[in-house]
């Protein structure tokens, strides 16, 4: 019957389209992300805490009702400090990119706790008293936080973060995710 039904001229096309949809990967697993945080850096004295952002995309490769991973790419404003101490004089800034892997874990039908783990590629500067020092590196980094999911496609997620960098990065914030 199949072969039947194939040998209609406005079949075929639609087999075949059915046929590389099934085979194709979805792109329903498919995630953007931003949000806004609050950076603290601990190698540089400052009592203020910077606002930062971050962008992420991420792709879901497993989404159980018990279990959730996803590989996720990023970008992180780590902030920008200056002051004075010690009789010094400075200013700091840093950004990363980033690679994690991210497990959730559904705790009912609209929660769920997670943790990321992974490298971040940080470009940072530093300048004391006018000389410049670098702080590039790769880096390990990595988080705790938590979401809320809203239409099954909008995530509304808090969490905090530490850059394993010279001058060790932490971010706390909130953010929006959306999947596809």
């Amino acid at each position: 019957m199949l072969k039947k039904l194939l040998k209609k001229p406005f079949l075929a096309p639609i087999a075949a389209l059915s046929m590389l949809t099934l085979s194709a990967p979805s792109f329903a697993n498919i995630y953007i992300g931003a949000g806004a945080y609050k950076s603290e850096t601990e190698g540089v004295p400052s009592n203020d805490d910077e606002e930062a952002t971050a962008v992420f995309l991420g792709y879901n490769f497993v989404d159980s009702n018990v279990f959730m991973f996803s590989v996720e790419g990023g970008y992180y404003d780590l902030g920008s400090f200056s002051g004075s101490a010690n009789g010094d004089d400075y200013e700091s800034e840093a950004e990363a990119y980033t690679l994690a892997g991210v497990a959730y874990l559904p705790i009912g039908p609209f929660i769920e706790l997670y943790g990321k783990v992974g490298m971040a590629m940080v470009e940072g500067e530093t300048v004391i008293n006018g000389e410049k020092y670098s702080d590039d590196g790769e880096e390990a980094f990595g988080g705790v936080g938590m979401s809320i999911d809203i239409l099954d496609t909008v995530d509304i997620y808090a969490e905090y973060l530490v850059f394993d960098n010279e001058i060790e990065s932490e971010m706390a914030g909130v953010g929006v995710r959306l999947a596809f």
